[in-house]
């Protein structure tokens, strides 16, 4: 079977959730999200389309849909739309193409469930990862900061909340790095399942517990970090939930968030008693290391620890 493959090259003042919902909005069932290595453009946001029933005129629509993006607000200047054609029979190799050995940092590698590799050194944490299974394979910018942020404040840390854990590997990491007792939270069945599978692929991870949940609700334990790599739309809602499900001196790490709305995710942190102690920024994206403000004010010398 052929299919139609449709990609969006997106520069980085753009956010591929809003091409992603462009296409579910022309009829696309789905999206795959893969990285570019251009530093100026960010994203590949790719559909798949049976050429048997695929739109000739489904090129000029999105391109139209793309344009009206303007009016929002939004900079669609160098978004570039391209049209190929893929074999299903060789589709397990055309998207594994992409995916690659990750370094995080000198201690962490994500590394795809079909490569054979071998740690640089005897320090190195490896988390192996089914890139096709959820969103957060450490390719994409906050997937990257955001486990960069964590390596930067796991020490002392026994339980920790991962809220839109997507693949599961922020939780992963944080095993291998120690803590304990890890809860993950998803919306999607679909991304529960993929971090259960990739929870298995990594040993001593197994009782790593993950529930379909929407953000915290309904859970009322406290923790000593919360992490959440989603949207900063998304991030807003459960703001007003953290002081209650975060231990005395712990931290908050929020990621996916895009450069122009960094200010305000920390003028509302601000409000609730939170300020950032760092922030990263890669690619267009803001990742926070937060602790409440009292706490910053009170403590003297090194804060990350």
């Amino acid at each position: 079977m052929i299919w139609k493959k449709v990609s969006v090259l997106i520069p980085s003042t753009l956010n591929e959730e809003i091409i992603s919902d462009t296409f579910i909005g022309i009829g696309a069932n789905g999206v795959e999200i893969v990285d570019d290595d251009n530093d100026e453009v960010k994203t590949k946001v790719n559909s798949y389309f049976d050429e048997d029933s695929y739109d000739s005129g489904l090129i000029e629509k999105l391109r139209s849909e793309i344009d009206k993006l303007s009016n929002f607000g939004f900079n669609v200047d160098g978004v570039e739309i391209k049209e190929s054609s893929v074999d299903e029979s060789s589709w397990e190799n055309e998207w594994k193409q992409y995916y690659h050995p990750v370094h995080i940092s000198h201690y962490l590698t994500v590394v795809p469930n079909w490569v054979d590799y071998t740690p640089d050194n005897k320090d190195e944490h490896i988390i192996v990862m089914d890139p096709g299974k959820s969103f957060g394979t450490g390719t994409h910018p906050t997937t990257f900061s955001c486990m960069q942020a964590l390596e930067m404040i796991l020490g002392n840390v026994n339980s920790l909340y991962d809220v839109g854990t997507g693949s599961g590997i922020l939780s992963i990491q944080a095993r291998q790095l120690g803590v304990k007792d890890i809860k993950a939270f998803d919306l999607a069945a679909e991304a529960v399942e993929a971090a259960k599978e990739n929870i298995k692929l990594n040993p001593g991870c197994e009782d790593i517990e993950v529930f379909e949940n929407s953000l915290l609700d309904g859970f009322d334990g406290k923790v000593d970090v919360i992490v959440a790599n989603i949207l900063a739309d998304v991030i807003q809602q459960f703001i007003p939930d953290i002081e209650s499900h975060l231990n005395s001196k712990g931290f908050v790490i929020l990621s996916g968030i895009i450069n122009e709305k960094e200010k305000l995710i920390t003028d509302q942190m601000n409000e609730h008693g939170f300020s950032p102690i760092e922030v990263l920024h890669l690619k267009g994206w803001s990742t926070m290391i937060c602790k409440r403000t009292k706490d910053i004010e009170e403590q003297d010398g090194a804060i990350l620890r």
